[in-house]
């Protein structure tokens, strides 16, 4: 997921910065642009950011449980199976063969007839 991995480059940075003097000198890239500030000052920025994004995960996370449980819902009320081309394939052989078996049964079937 590439939030998530946002989120995990925020923390690194987070880490790295605060081992440093929170007057030293570094580089922000905003939008386009890099800007120059202090450590002091960049770390709350990226602090902020670095929630905003785990928020938004876990956001986008409850939605997609919601969905994942209406769609179930869905296909429970209208018996909607999915089904792996594997089952399809096996579904096809087993019908196969069993209109080969009843067109064998029936050849071999024969007529009665009656002598009156």
């Amino acid at each position: 997921m590439e939030l998530g991995a946002e989120a995990t480059e925020h923390q690194l940075v987070m880490d790295a910065l605060q081992k440093l003097d929170k007057d030293r000198k570094c580089f922000r890239l905003v939008g386009d642009v890099l800007v120059e500030r202090t450590v002091g000052e960049t770390v709350p920025a990226v602090a902020k950011n670095r929630d905003n994004l785990k928020s938004t995960i876990e956001s986008f996370q409850k939605q997609f449980e919601i969905q994942k449980k209406d769609l179930a819902e869905f296909q429970e009320k209208y018996k909607i199976r999915v089904r792996s081309e594997g089952e399809v394939a096996e579904e096809e052989a087993a019908a196969a063969k069993a209109k080969e078996s009843a067109k064998a049964a029936a050849a071999q079937q024969g007529v009665l007839v009656s002598k009156s």
